[in-house]
């Protein structure tokens, strides 16, 4: 099945409005998370001497600390290439079996 034009400019856009996102995000994201981490601090009762990593992050806190705000996006903008790519990848086989 091909997509059409207008289903191509629709995932233009979609992937468009992503990177503008991601470019913006570091500049109005709270610096005081209240996620996962505050959770696990103040609910489970666990202090950052007892939380451990299973795995390090190859970015952590979503940013390349050398670059600051311009590491942050360049994190955000690979994430979202990342996840493309094996979307379309997944899709792609998906395709090929049929």
């Amino acid at each position: 099945m091909k997509l059409s034009k207008s289903d191509k400019i629709l995932i233009g856009v979609a992937v468009l409005i992503c990177v503008v996102i991601a470019c913006l995000s570091p500049f109005i994201a709270s610096s005081n998370p209240d996620g996962l981490e505050k959770t696990a601090f103040v609910d489970a009762g666990l202090s950052e001497d007892t939380a451990y990593e299973a795995v390090e992050s190859p970015m952590s806190d979503y940013s390349f600390e050398p670059l600051g705000k311009i590491g942050e996006i360049g994190a955000l903008v690979l994430g979202i290439v990342v996840v493309l790519v094996l979307g379309f990848g997944v899709g792609y086989i998906l395709k090929k079996r049929d």
